[in-house]
């Protein structure tokens, strides 16, 4: 394909977004970005042209005439040359990007995973092209860029038994913490790279600091922003000291892979969906308080009916056991830095029974309560999201954990 279809160019062309209203704008986002993925397939094949001539010696590298002409940066340029890699390794997915049937951060999340593969471990990956571009064509880039990363370390640990358990290590040595001060705003920075274990270790620290504060501030009616909340619980988590510092780490592993090992349905990731080493998670079991999470069983009181306002510990981890992230489709803010939300409101006799409570963002957080919309949820946990003009945007399982394959 040369050139975008004619009518997709037309409507494209002859559209004023300020007069659209009800669907329109977002009919109009899903052309623009079907002509965007147009330009972005082009985009690969001028850039093999570039390199074909540069390898003859008569053109420049086509990173230097992206970055220069294309007038992209240096970063850009770098991902349409890998994207150019994947494209010609996979002609299925260029064919799919022409005609939008999956976006460049389609593509972008193969060239990711594959990054640190050997040849071998490449050609495996690639060897699954077919079923790959049948996910990407029916997934968000988010969810796709997750099972490519999932492939990816699978593939490694059938070519590398401690693949996994490597790749942890090289993470904890280059581990950092890096402070700067924004000399326009004056703001502090602290930036913190380290590996998912000392990831959940810190963050299983402020989570509990959080919800000590936030009840502290339910009951004295002391009112402050989520982000501010987060801040003053990073404060006191790295203040605190001998047991009061204390704190567990949520992993979701299934039993038998926790006593026999990686199988072809392995579930083993962090409570916010981070996937970690098998092996690596066996050892620390060895030493550890096991509290098993069996849904709806007897184990712990989950419903607390009207006696507590905020949802429990307890509660807490069960919904985590169930999902990773924000309860709306198209967010991706893990459960860490989500409000435990009532669907009915608490003011309207809401209970805090587990039934009634979904994990969702700030923003979406917001958007129920001062945008409109409404968030419902049945006894399976099939939740469904309506506009406030009752239009249905969305039904689903909330139920995001999903096990990885062997």
């Amino acid at each position: 394909m040369r050139h975008p279809p004619d009518a997709l160019y037309a409507d494209v062309r002859d559209t004023d977004p300020d007069v659209l209203d009800a669907d329109g704008p977002t009919a109009h986002v899903g052309r623009l970005a079907q002509l965007q993925a147009w330009l972005d397939a082009e985009k690969v094949r001028a850039t093999r042209a570039q390199r074909r001539l540069a390898d003859d010696g008569r053109a420049v590298p086509p990173e230097h005439s992206l970055a220069r002409d294309g007038k992209t940066s240096s970063r850009d340029a770098k991902a349409t040359t890998e994207r150019e890699a994947v494209c010609t390794a996979m002609p299925g997915f260029e064919d799919a990007l022409a005609v939008g049937a999956v976006s460049a951060g389609h593509v972008d999340a193969v060239a990711s995973a594959t990054k640190h593969l050997d040849e071998a471990e490449t050609a495996e990956f690639v060897g699954e092209a077919e079923s790959l571009l049948a996910d990407a064509e029916k997934q968000g880039v988010d969810a796709f860029t997750r099972g490519c990363r999932e492939l990816a370390k699978s593939i490694r640990a059938r070519h590398h038994s401690r693949a996994d358990v490597d790749e942890l290590e090289r993470q904890r040595e280059q581990s950092k913490v890096t402070r700067w001060v924004d000399q326009t705003t004056g703001m502090h920075h602290t930036h913190i790279e380290c590996d998912p274990l000392t990831d959940r270790q810190i963050w299983s620290a402020v989570q509990g600091a959080r919800g000590t504060l936030r009840r502290s501030n339910q009951q004295t009616g002391t009112r402050c922003s989520w982000e501010r909340l987060t801040v003053d619980a990073i404060v006191e988590a790295v203040s605190s000291t001998g047991a009061k510092a204390r704190t567990g780490m949520v992993v979701h592993i299934d039993l038998p892979t926790l006593t026999d090992g990686r199988h072809d349905t392995t579930l083993c990731e962090t409570d916010s969906g981070v996937s970690l080493p098998v092996d690596t998670m066996r050892r620390m079991a060895c030493k550890a308080d096991i509290i098993p999470v069996v849904l709806n069983g007897d184990g712990v009181v989950l419903d607390e009916g009207r006696a507590k306002r905020l949802a429990t510990h307890e509660q807490r981890v069960a919904i985590e056991a169930m999902q990773a992230t924000c309860s709306h489709p198209d967010c991706t803010v893990t459960i860490d830095d989500c409000r435990i939300h009532h669907l009915t409101p608490w003011r309207l006799g809401g209970r805090t029974d587990l039934a009634d409570l979904a994990p969702v963002c700030e923003t979406h957080h917001h958007l129920i309560h001062e945008g409109g919309w409404t968030l419902t949820m049945t006894e399976e946990r099939v939740a469904t999201w309506t506009r406030p003009d009752g239009h249905t945007y969305w039904t689903g399982s909330l139920n995001d954990r999903r096990p990885i394959a062997a």
